[in-house]
């Protein structure tokens, strides 16, 4: 990564992540004032997002102050681990596809839309995972021995 772009792009996941922390301190004093239970539940799904968001962005910079190699290309040292972690995550890819149809038919099964409402948040969230994970899968853990 060229070091001029390196360091601008530094100074923006840092910016970021005080952003997010700050959005998260932030609805920690707003879910003491709802009162609605979606709110509730809205509310600290964002404040979790929030924190994850600042976690995610501060590997992003632990990994971009370690290494100059695109995130793809960073290796696994050992071929047993590659193959053992890609077998979990792609464990995992089930798990996410089993959760999506459940929270799909839990959907179905209710008529209070503000129910419907937080399915349907969770059902584009468990496909989002899914998606990503599959991703992750194909461009990371390529196994060549």
């Amino acid at each position: 990564m060229y070091v001029k772009r390196k360091e601008e792009l530094i100074k923006l996941i840092e910016r970021q992540v005080k952003i997010e922390k700050q959005v998260a301190h932030s609805v920690d004093k707003q879910l003491e004032m709802a009162d609605c239970a979606a709110a509730k539940l809205l509310l600290t799904e964002m404040k979790f997002d929030a924190r994850k968001h600042a976690s995610i962005l501060e590997g992003i910079l632990e990994y971009i102050g370690e290494s100059d190699t695109v995130l793809w290309d960073k290796k696994i040292n050992s071929y047993v681990d590659k193959q053992v972690l890609k077998e979990e995550l792609q464990k995992h890819i089930e798990i996410e596809k089993h959760t999506l149809n459940l929270t799909k038919e839990e959907i179905t099964k209710t008529d209070d839309e503000g129910i419907k409402l937080l399915l349907t948040h969770i059902a584009e969230d468990e496909d989002r995972h899914h998606k990503l994970l599959k991703t992750v899968v194909t461009n990371s853990y390529k196994l060549t021995p």
